[in-house]
């Protein structure tokens, strides 16, 4: 492992980014369409831009590296991802110095490299809300709205007729929260509303449509975290408490309702990704990435950056890789378009 850093520039830009989510957007200039200095799609060899340098960068032989591959047509983050298929769906989220809600969604055909935008649209604008998928439909949880205001939107799409239907809402209103589907059953995890972080735990049950909320809640209540489900249970990583970025790992365990505090990441990380593939756990944040073993005695290795440094950004396995999917940079701040992918071994 190496050795400790400081990440006192990184926290103060998260910090920031934070605070700027609850009125605006990523972008600072030019509605979040300026092109980001990306490497060329077709460089597999490809690194972090020098303008995106934040000092803070992990690399190493052991691990797979990260490709540039392709790029989506509307720059976002804090949007909603979700396979469908072979298709890898990007739904809503926010673009541009303002943080414009977006109702477009981008579809990615896996099988051809191909990205269309849909004919569907989000039902409503929201950003840092969460989706997840049961076959054809994409259930979606959540969220911040135009107005700033954390809330109880729940409904589901059933891909197949391109429609949209209301569900009972969700018992508590929030925003960076986490969606995670275990068992059959979805629990929405931490977040934030007006008053702070949310420690409350709803379950939704797809089959009968209810929700029911937890006899305990999350044991360090937190946003903008990530979780990802393993055949054990739920791992919950980094996230903010006050607006500080934290390195907090936890493990819950649906079966007995039980949170389990884990060695922290080697640093702290929010709106980060996170993704559960061939038993290991993945996470990156802007030059920053780390992989462990999915176990209780968790030990966090540094792994390969991203091609662009970001947060916000979709994370999602599929058919051998993780996809890191658009987001926003730091320097300048600003909404991006870029896909990188990654091939695991």
């Amino acid at each position: 492992m190496a050795p400790p850093r400081t990440f006192r520039g990184r926290r103060l830009a998260s910090v920031v980014c934070a605070l700027t989510l609850l009125t605006a957007g990523c972008a600072t200039g030019g509605g979040g369409t300026t092109p980001e200095p990306t490497p060329t799609p077709a460089d597999p060899t490809s690194t972090v831009a020098p303008s995106d340098s934040d000092g803070i960068t992990t690399q190493s032989d052991d691990y797979p590296t990260w490709s540039a591959i392709d790029w989506l047509e509307t720059p976002r983050d804090d949007f909603g991802t979700a396979i469908v298929g072979t298709d890898i769906w990007v739904l809503g989220g926010m673009t541009g110095e303002r943080g414009n809600r977006l109702l477009s969604i981008e579809i990615l055909d896996t099988t051809t490299g191909t990205w269309t935008t849909s004919d569907i649209e989000m039902p409503i604008g929201v950003a840092s809300f969460e989706v997840v998928t049961d076959g054809s439909l994409i259930y979606a949880f959540g969220g911040f709205d135009a107005e700033s205001q954390a809330t109880d939107f729940s409904a589901v799409l059933d891909t197949r007729t391109g429609r949209w239907r209301d569900l009972p809402s969700l018992p508590h209103p929030r925003y960076a929260h986490t969606v995670t589907t275990f068992d059959g059953l979805v629990y929405v995890i931490g977040g934030r509303d007006l008053d702070g972080e949310v420690s409350e735990v709803d379950v939704f049950d797809p089959k009968t449509e209810r929700w029911t909320t937890l006899a305990r809640p999350m044991s360090r209540a937190r946003d903008s975290h990530k979780t990802v489900a393993t055949p054990d249970g739920l791992y919950v990583a980094g996230g903010q408490k006050n607006f500080v970025d934290s390195a907090l790992v936890d493990f819950f365990d649906p079966s007995t309702g039980r949170w389990t505090k884990l060695p922290d990441l080697p640093e702290p990380m929010s709106r980060a990704g996170l993704a559960y593939a061939q038993g290991k756990l993945w996470i990156s944040l802007h030059e920053s990435a780390y992989v462990a073993d999915a176990s209780k005695s968790t030990t966090w290795e540094e792994a390969n950056a991203l091609t662009l440094s970001r947060h916000g950004m979709g994370f999602v396995v599929f058919d051998g890789y993780i996809y890191s999917i658009a987001g926003c940079a730091l320097n300048p701040l600003r909404d991006v378009r870029t896909v990188d992918r990654m091939e695991l071994v």
